[in-house]
């Protein structure tokens, strides 16, 4: 009974919907188009947001506070150019850190070697394309010279090397520019 009942309303119900869908062709078929375009129009003010801290960190956060006091206190010279080694927040870009077992100094001789050997081989690589090579020169970051940018601890490894070489004992290394006495 109580079925017969349910199955009856039923069938009424969805047989006046059915007639009013098929009596409003037009509304039934552009309003699924129209929203559908409204819908997808919003995306355009769609922003992809790429800053981690920005998603992550909250907007007070002890992190971002002392990155803030690190940068006050220890101002990095961007004036001639802007190394990717520079920058303190996430970036595309690659860095090697480079350590001891023994907990040794890392400016004696063997590692001061050793580093600018890894640093040849870095700017040695070449990756194989079909139809061209890159190396490091095409993805480095180039300065007015248009020479690769190499970072200044580079730079202070040779000239201790330099030193060492010519027997010189007044190296010194000072922040944040250091320069052969």
């Amino acid at each position: 009974m109580l079925r017969q009942v349910l199955h009856r309303g039923l069938r009424t119900c969805f047989s006046r919907l059915g007639h009013f869908i098929a009596s409003h062709p037009v509304f039934f078929a552009s309003a699924p188009v129209l929203i559908s375009i409204l819908l997808g129009a919003s995306f355009s003010r769609y922003q992809v947001e790429e800053s981690v801290e920005h998603l992550l960190a909250p907007q007070h956060s002890l992190a971002k506070i002392e990155r803030n006091l690190v940068n006050s206190l220890f101002p990095v010279n961007r004036s001639k150019h802007r190394l990717y080694s520079d920058l303190q927040t996430p970036g595309r870009y690659g860095r090697v850190i480079v350590t001891s077992f023994q907990k040794a100094n890392m400016l004696d001789q063997y590692h001061t070697d050793l580093i600018l050997k890894l640093h040849a081989a870095v700017t040695k690589i070449q990756v194989p394309r079909p139809g061209f090579n890159y190396t490091f020169a095409h993805i480095c970051i180039l300065n007015n010279d248009k020479t690769c940018i190499v970072d200044d601890i580079v730079h202070v490894l040779e000239e201790l090397k330099n030193a060492r070489a010519t027997n010189r004992t007044n190296f010194a290394i000072t922040y944040p520019i250091t320069r052969p006495t």
